[in-house]
C-alpha cells in the first residue's frame, strides 16, 4: 500500500477543503459516525456519553447525492434514547431574524405526538443553533440555555422546551463547565481552518479514548 493510501487524519496538513460549518459535510460527517455525533450531543446536553445508548436520525440523507438549496434540509433530526428529540442546526450566515426562525424549528420537533397518544406523552424538545455569528451583540454569551420562564416569578413553564445556542465566536467567553464538558473543544473543530489547527486536541481527545 503507498504512503498516500496510508493517509490518514493523524497526518493530514494543509487547508481544510470543507469544514464542520459546511451544511452538508456537518450532515454527513455526524450521519456517517455515530460516535461523534453522541460525542457532540453529549457534551452540548452535559449527559454522560455512557447514558446515550441510541441516537437515531429522523431525517437522513443520502451522501453523494447532489442536493440544490431548495431542497436541502439544513436542520439535523435526532431522536436520543427513544426519549428526547434534538434538532441540531449549523448556521454560517448572519440570520436578521434568527430568534424567530429557531423557534420555528423547536416548535416543529415539540410536536412529537403519535395519534392516539396523550399530552403526557410528549417527548422533550431541544433546538440547538451553532451559530458562526452572535445573535444578540448586546448580550455576549458561548453558550446559552434557553427556557420558556416566568417573567415576574421566573420559573420554568415547561421544562420540556430547551432552546440552546453555541455562538463560535465567543470561545474566549467558555466558561468553566462549558471546559469540563469539552463544548470549547467542539466550537474549535468547527471553526478550524487547517489541519493544523484542529489535528493536536484531535488526536489527544481520540488517544485518550483507547
Amino acid at each position: 500500500m503507498s504512503q498516500k493510501q496510508q493517509s490518514t487524519y493523524e497526518n493530514a496538513s494543509g487547508k481544510i477543503d470543507y469544514t464542520l460549518t459546511n451544511d452538508y459535510m456537518f450532515r454527513a460527517v455526524m450521519q456517517q459516525n455515530t460516535t461523534v455525533l453522541k460525542g457532540l450531543i453529549s457534551s452540548l446536553l452535559h449527559l454522560n456519553p455512557e447514558n446515550i445508548r441510541s441516537v437515531t436520525i429522523l431525517n437522513p440523507i443520502q451522501p453523494g447525492k447532489a442536493y440544490d438549496e431548495k431542497t436541502f434540509i439544513l436542520d439535523l433530526k435526532v431522536m436520543l434514547n427513544n426519549a428526547m428529540v434534538i434538532n441540531l442546526e449549523v448556521q454560517v450566515v448572519k440570520q436578521d431574524f434568527w430568534n424567530d426562525r429557531s423557534l420555528i424549528y423547536l416548535c416543529n420537533v415539540f410536536n412529537n405526538l403519535k395519534r392516539g397518544e396523550d399530552y403526557s406523552q410528549i417527548k422533550p424538545a431541544c433546538h440547538i443553533g451553532i451559530l458562526d455569528f452572535t445573535p444578540f451583540p448586546d448580550y455576549p454569551e458561548f453558550y446559552a440555555t434557553n427556557k420558556l420562564m416566568n417573567v415576574r416569578k421566573h420559573y420554568i413553564y415547561n421544562d420540556k422546551f430547551t432552546l440552546n445556542v453555541l455562538d463560535l465566536n465567543q470561545i474566549n467567553l467558555a466558561t468553566g463547565e462549558d471546559k469540563a464538558y469539552k463544548i470549547d473543544f467542539w466550537a474549535r473543530l468547527f471553526k478550524a481552518k487547517t489541519w493544523e489547527e484542529k489535528l493536536p486536541e484531535v488526536i489527544k481527545d481520540d488517544r485518550s479514548q483507547r
